[in-house]
Parts: structure tokens; C-alpha cells; sequence
């Protein structure tokens, strides 16, 4: 690493807030797919003029708008993630690392202090809401590949998604192979319910609301999932999630793990060492594990 590359990555957090900022006042979906001056932005963000005027030349400095004269316009790629009519907006996502900024800035507290546990808001029925929505902005892509590396058991027909969130890994689950069906556990259920609603596929997925330690699970399953489950806990709880679900697999059958894992050293990848120590401050117990 270089002196130069030192200061970058010192100042690094300004860009990724110039973003997240605008995704907390709606920016992009204001302007949608228009040209728009700050004055009308400003009046439809609820913000100041001079204030949304700086923040639109920070946001064409960096590339996410483009700017002719005083008006400013979506890039392809706001439209595509930014904006959130799209299909594929990132928007809740982005609310979500908005949220761990809180996180970040209390972090020498708790290096000093200790785990603070998880925040009261987090267990909201709005905040559980959003998030299920944010972990499927950024699973929904990702899952079909993941899925497609997954090798089931023989005549395998039901599966079980523990702690599966918006349902993600289900869905592509069960789009990827009609025959089968399978269960999601949460203890948010509202946006997975939606999505595979909106899938056609309540015949085949089912959900129940419950906690991932004590709801009753099904036995003689196929094949089970845990996406982005284990980081939330610490190894004791870990152990006895892995027990359970042990307990639910028929004999052959299989347990897909889907993690941020870290090397021996836990150092690399480096995201998911960063992520560890967001984990340290998120949640009551959790990190990333080799």
C-alpha cells in the first residue's frame, strides 16, 4: 500500500456517504428518468436549495449523475439500481449500510467497552421489513449462481431454508428444480411471503414465522440451507443450530452453508474480515468464522 493509497482509503467513507446520502432522501427516484434542476429536487427531498445543489455536483463528480447546465439526470446504472421504480433498485441496501453507520461511528466504544448487543430498533417490524428487503437486493442475483454450484443428494425432494429471510435461496431453489419443495424459517416472514407470492410458487414453498434456535423443524428433509445465518451467532449458539438442522437431514441428506468465511488467519478476503468487525458491533455475538 501506498502513501497515496493510504489517504484514499482514510477518506473513502466521503464518496460512499455522498451516495448513501442521496438513497436517504430519494434522490434518484426523484429524478427518475427527467432531467431535474436542484431547485425542484430540493422542494420534492424536503431539503435546502445551496445544500442539494452541493450534493448534485459531489454526485456528477463522482460519476452517479450526469449533469447539462443545472439540470441533472440518472446514469444507465442509477436507473438500473439507483432508482427505486427499478425492479432491481439497490435502495433498501443501501438504507441498510446507511443504518451501520451508526454502527461504525460507536465502534471505538465498543472495541473499548464491549458489545453494545443488537440496537432496539432492529427488532421492528419495519426495520425487519427493510432488511429482509436489503438481503434479498443483494441475494436475489447471486442466488441462481450459488444455487447452481449446490450438488443435491439423490432424489432429493424437500428442503428446509433456516433463518431464509426474504426466501431468496428458496426461490431460486425451487426455480431451478420444479420438483422440488421446501420450508422457509424466520422470524420475519411479511416480505418472503410477498416475493414468492408474486412467484407463483406458495404451492411449493412454504413459510412459518418462528425463531431459528426453538421452532419445530421438519424431519427426513433432503436438503437444508443456512445463507448468512451463522455470523449473526457465536460458536456455542452455531453448534446448536448445526445440531438441529443435523437432526431435520434424512441420512445422505445435505446442509448448504452460504458465509462470509475467512482464511486460518482470518484476515482475507478482506471484506469479510471488515464485515466480522461490523458483526462485532451489529450483533449481540457475531462474527465471521474460517
Amino acid at each position: 500500500m501506498t502513501y497515496r493509497d493510504l489517504l484514499r482509503l482514510a477518506n473513502g467513507y466521503a464518496d460512499s456517504k455522498v451516495l448513501l446520502l442521496a438513497n436517504e432522501l430519494d434522490l434518484f427516484t426523484a429524478i427518475g428518468r427527467s432531467e431535474r434542476r436542484a431547485e425542484l429536487l430540493a422542494k420534492r427531498c424536503g431539503t435546502l436549495v445551496e445544500g442539494m445543489t452541493l450534493l448534485l455536483q459531489a454526485l456528477a463528480g463522482l460519476g452517479l449523475l450526469r449533469q447539462r447546465g443545472s439540470y441533472y439526470r440518472n446514469t444507465p446504472l442509477g436507473l438500473k439500481f439507483l432508482d427505486g421504480h427499478s425492479p432491481t433498485a439497490l435502495t433498501n441496501l443501501l438504507w441498510l449500510l446507511n443504518h451501520h453507520w451508526s454502527d461504525w461511528t460507536d465502534m471505538v466504544t465498543s472495541i473499548r467497552r464491549g458489545r453494545r448487543g443488537w440496537a432496539p430498533v432492529t427488532a421492528t417490524a419495519t426495520f425487519r421489513r427493510r432488511f429482509a428487503l436489503a438481503m434479498h437486493e443483494r441475494s436475489h442475483m447471486l442466488a441462481p449462481r450459488t444455487i447452481g454450484t449446490f450438488r443435491l443428494p439423490p432424489r432429493a425432494r424437500r428442503f428446509l431454508d433456516l433463518g431464509g429471510g426474504a426466501g431468496s435461496y428458496s426461490l431460486a431453489l425451487a426455480q431451478r428444480y420444479p420438483y422440488l419443495s421446501g420450508m422457509v424459517i424466520d422470524q420475519s416472514v411479511t416480505v418472503a411471503r410477498r416475493l414468492i407470492r408474486r412467484n407463483r410458487l406458495t404451492d411449493r414453498i412454504h413459510v412459518i414465522r418462528g425463531n431459528v434456535f426453538t421452532a419445530p423443524l421438519p424431519s427426513q428433509i433432503d436438503a437444508a440451507i443456512a445463507s448468512n445465518l451463522f455470523h449473526d451467532f457465536d460458536e456455542t449458539e452455531n453448534r446448536r443450530l448445526l445440531r438441529r438442522l443435523h437432526q431435520a437431514l434424512r441420512p445422505g441428506g445435505k446442509l448448504f452453508i452460504v458465509e462470509f468465511f475467512l482464511n486460518d488467519a482470518k484476515t482475507q478476503p478482506a471484506d469479510a474480515a471488515v464485515f466480522s468487525l461490523l458483526m462485532y458491533a451489529f450483533t449481540a455475538t457475531g462474527r465471521c468464522y474460517a
